[in-house]
């Protein structure tokens, strides 16, 4: 996240490590952007080149540097810097455009920015959602990453809980409702071990795997709204049969750059 004397994201400095330890979370540096980890990895950002650090980090906690990379922060995360957008009655925005914003977000180097299809939908549905069926008192969103989806609900009065395994996106999370004075239970956490979570609406941009992977569990099945996403079109097919398997009713669809968005009302 920017802290400090940062305003912007401008070159990352990545190193990856094949192994992972605890002291890594709780890393103090005035370059570090953050510390994602993943499948027993972790991967150190920075806004500068930090090989002092890193050799350190080596030599005491044996950790194995499997690479290190340079890269512009315009082409992290698929070329789809975040930007200003508006959703319904709400202007959104990153933290370094100025200007007067409903809410803003500083979105590290996670998912979950705006930009991309999937999320974009999912906020337009969101708003359509609420024209056609109201506010929902509580609502659930897995696989939270920046946690622009819960801003966006805690903004208009829903109670949030947001959940992620990774520990840099519950970061993230909580320091971007920090940002707005909004609030939220914000948990890291395997959903699948977490679940049943009983809400009105669930939000889940995922990729298909574990979404195929919830459709299966009855404790998934334990709000009354869903909004999905992150399908490709071409994947669509096999995600409505398995729905249908199931008895799930489509009650709503979108499409933006072959990628597709559901709602789905548990009946």
């Amino acid at each position: 996240m920017l802290r400090g004397k940062y305003k912007k994201y401008d070159i990352l400095y990545i190193y990856t490590f094949k192994n992972s330890h605890s002291v890594l979370r709780t890393l103090k540096d005035e370059d570090l952007i953050g510390v994602w980890e993943e499948d027993g990895i972790n991967i150190l950002f920075f806004h500068k080149p930090k090989e002092g650090l890193i050799k350190e980090l080596i030599e005491r906690y044996r950790l194995e540097l499997e690479s290190k990379e340079i890269i512009s922060y315009e082409h992290w995360n698929e070329k789809k810097v975040p930007k200003p957008l508006r959703i319904g009655p709400f202007t959104i925005a990153p933290v370094w455009c100025e200007g007067k914003w409903d809410l803003i977000f500083d979105p590290s180097v996670v998912f979950g920015g705006g930009t991309h299809p999937t999320t974009f939908m999912l906020l337009e549905l969101g708003w359509e959602f609420c024209q056609n069926f109201g506010i929902p008192n509580k609502v659930l969103d897995i696989g939270c990453g920046t946690g622009i989806l819960s801003l966006f609900w805690a903004k208009l009065g829903s109670n949030i809980i947001a959940v992620d395994i990774n520990p840099l996106c519950i970061e993230v999370t909580k320091n971007n409702l920090a940002l707005n004075n909004l609030s939220g239970k914000v948990i890291e956490g395997d959903i699948k071990k977490l679940l049943p979570i009983k809400v009105d609406l669930i939000l889940a941009n995922l990729y298909k795997g574990l979404l195929e992977e919830l459709f299966e569990l009855p404790s998934f099945w334990c709000g009354k709204y869903y909004l999905i996403s992150g399908f490709l079109c071409e994947m669509e097919e096999e995600i409505l049969r398995k729905l249908k398997i199931i008895n799930k009713k489509i009650i709503q669809r979108k499409e933006s750059e072959n990628w597709v968005c559901l709602l789905i009302k548990n009946f």
